[in-house]
């Protein structure tokens, strides 16, 4: 392969002598992003480089197939292998933004620079975007992206030469001991009061509550197993038996009070069925409406809105009354390998990010001791 430097706009450009997909020679124009002005040297190196790369991946030929199109294609390659609900976020990410951002754009999948996925993340900064979500459009991007560099039809990897916006850290909100029990008390005989139950007393996530079977429940053993999950879909909810990650599946004991909690709710659920009749819902899962209907984890989410908007309590998400759970068992003395454990965190450093916040009164003890030592008698 052959390749040369052009210059244009006072800028240098390597030109790649390659074929089309019907044979023909054609060149191919790379911004090098450099000023003339004492770059030569570099824009040489750059050259051969870039040179080294298409032969390296014996990349010959131009493909000119646009990248929007080659995602598009990618996501049905990806579509057996990944979870339903992961396939249907990666093609909504796809649909509703990045098609309709590059297919305007008409940029080829072997001309896509990193200055055009920059711009895009950019651009959907600029139209209101998190930084998070932006994270996962990159992570779309390289994934398809890391497909076409193993079918040889790009020399690398242009999403891994960009710069990420930097996302805001979050700190979960939490409440106290006495706040936890004014929420069951504004939860009780509302549709969510099994949900915001057990999720104060295990600190378990959405899909988990949401996902507990009867059968994951042991009245003889007194112990409660998370082993399934219900999560949002597009159009619906999924309900598997997995769990986030492997060590999201676990065993905890059943204490007294939700034992007693739970035979109520079982006891209610039969009174329920009795009332309905055939209009009831026969359902294998502990957190349903009256009418034994499963309880879709979005309406968990707003309806535990509009339940906190009618009272004097803080404003937190769902998710932050797992913080709130951790907060009690840190304040209780329980260390992190422990808590680790009981929330399902596969890694320590995961429980330890998250929740250092709240070790507050350790450092006051540190401090204190500190402070005994250090003073003159």
């Amino acid at each position: 392969m052959t390749g040369s430097l052009q210059i244009k706009n006072n800028k240098y450009y390597a030109v790649l002598n390659l074929k089309d997909n019907d044979g023909n020679r054609r060149q191919k124009w790379i911004s090098l992003d450099m000023e003339v002005k004492n770059n030569k040297r570099k824009a040489e190196q750059a050259l051969k480089k870039l040179v080294a790369e298409y032969e390296t991946k014996k990349i010959n030929i131009i493909n000119k197939q646009s990248f929007s199109d080659f995602m598009g294609e990618w996501l049905k390659v990806i579509k057996s292998s990944v979870k339903s609900n992961t396939y249907n976020n990666y093609e909504l990410i796809y649909r509703k933004h990045i098609k309709p951002y590059f297919s305007k754009l008409g940029v080829a999948v072997v001309d896509l620079t990193p200055i055009h996925i920059q711009n895009y993340y950019n651009d959907k900064i600029e139209s209101g975007l998190s930084a998070s979500s932006v994270k996962r459009h990159h992570a779309n991007i390289h994934k398809a992206l890391d497909y076409a560099l193993k079918m040889n039809i790009i020399p690398y990897n242009p999403a891994d030469r960009i710069t990420l916006p930097k996302r805001e850290h979050y700190t979960g909100k939490f409440y106290d001991e006495s706040q936890l029990k004014q929420l069951m008390e504004i939860c009780t005989n509302t549709p969510i009061e099994s949900c915001v139950f057990l999720t104060i007393n295990y600190g378990l996530r959405r899909s988990e509550v949401l996902g507990l079977k009867w059968s994951a429940v042991s009245f003889t053993e007194n112990t409660i197993t998370i082993n399934h999950t219900a999560v949002s879909n597009v159009g619906g909810v999924i309900y598997a038996d997995t769990t986030k990650t492997k060590a999201s599946l676990r065993t905890l004991p059943l204490t007294g009070s939700v034992r007693e909690y739970l035979l109520q709710l079982k006891a209610h659920q039969e009174t329920m069925e009795r009332q309905f009749g055939d209009c009831y819902h026969k359902s294998e899962y502990v957190c349903t409406y009256d009418d034994g209907r499963e309880i879709p984890p979005d309406y968990v989410t707003h309806k535990f809105a509009k339940i906190l908007a009618k009272s004097d309590l803080p404003k937190i998400r769902f998710h932050d009354l797992r913080h709130s759970a951790a907060s009690l068992l840190i304040n209780s003395g329980f260390n992190l390998k422990e808590i680790q454990e009981w929330l399902g965190h596969s890694d320590i450093s995961t429980t330890g990010n998250i929740y250092s916040h709240l070790q507050y009164s350790a450092k006051v003890n540190m401090a204190n001791r500190f402070n005994e030592l250090l003073t003159k008698k």
